[in-house]
């Protein structure tokens, strides 16, 4: 299995070392490791290899994020995906990329809805987050404020 996110141990929040082949998938994978984080509720979905898998998704929002680059854009993509988690009680797994450069991206993210959460993420921060390529494969640390 190729690596797509990991948890590292934090002093005071929650922080993710997240991989991708490319962009469009470490922004995914940084997708999906957030809401793995808070330990949804979800029962249309199961645990499978310490990944949440779900057999479809049931809900689609739009998003459109400019941001001034490529630290910033994942930054503003997280917070979004965030504000409808909580506006909505939905958690997304996954995103459809229209556009993606290094400042501006059109999305749809889908998930399905959850009964509830045992961590309550705040914020995304921009705490040591630098996007970089290291032997050919993306990586960045994200910090989340709990």
């Amino acid at each position: 299995m190729t690596k797509d996110f990991e948890q590292l141990s934090h002093t005071a929040d929650v922080q993710l070392r997240v991989y991708g082949k490319d962009i469009e998938e470490l922004f995914r994978n940084a997708l999906r490791g957030m809401f793995y984080l808070v330990v949804p509720k979800l029962p249309t979905c199961k645990m499978v290899d310490d990944r949440i898998v779900c057999d479809e998704f049931t809900c689609e929002r739009d998003l459109k994020v400019t941001s001034p680059d490529r630290d910033a854009l994942l930054v503003d993509f997280l917070s979004d995906a965030l504000y409808f988690f909580a506006v909505h009680k939905e958690v997304y797994l996954d995103v459809m990329f229209k556009t993606l450069t290094d400042t501006k991206l059109e999305a749809t993210i889908r998930g399905v809805k959850h009964e509830g959460m045992q961590l309550e993420i705040k914020a995304v921060t921009y705490h040591d987050l630098h996007i970089k390529k290291i032997d050919g494969t993306w990586q960045t640390d994200i910090v989340f404020d709990i």
